[in-house]
């Protein structure tokens, strides 16, 4: 049995393809993976069942992924909750919360490496 074949990742990205390539990845490494399309699901998502790690990118048609960030952050239930951003964007000097960042175009195993580098590591860069 696999070390990551208990955890639960959120994959919030508003491109079905992309979500695709990464659930496939991170299903075949044992995790589970709950998918969000956009900003609001990604909450209800988190809120629900308290996932051990997301995978977020920043541009989202309703929330972006920083206030999808930031709202993470303000509740106690989902705050220690790592978040991995994924973005082509330029980061705001007040982005923080995160605790790793990932320019796309992020190849899969590169997503899945980082995903494993902090399960189970709580906590944020500033």
């Amino acid at each position: 049995m696999s070390e990551l074949s208990a955890a639960n990742v959120l994959l919030v990205d508003d491109l079905p393809e992309q979500r695709e390539i990464y659930r496939e990845m991170l299903r075949h490494a044992g995790l589970r993976v709950l998918e969000a399309p956009d900003g609001g699901t990604a909450l209800h998502l988190a809120r629900t069942h308290v996932p051990d790690i997301v995978l977020l990118d920043v541009r989202l048609p309703d929330i972006d992924g920083f206030e999808v960030m930031r709202r993470l952050k303000a509740e106690p239930r989902t705050r220690r909750i790592p978040v991995l951003l994924l973005t082509a964007a330029s980061l705001p000097e007040s982005a923080g919360g995160f605790v790793e960042l990932l320019t796309k175009p992020v190849p899969p195993r590169d997503a899945l490496a980082a995903v494993r580098r902090h399960l189970g590591r709580p906590g944020a860069l500033a």
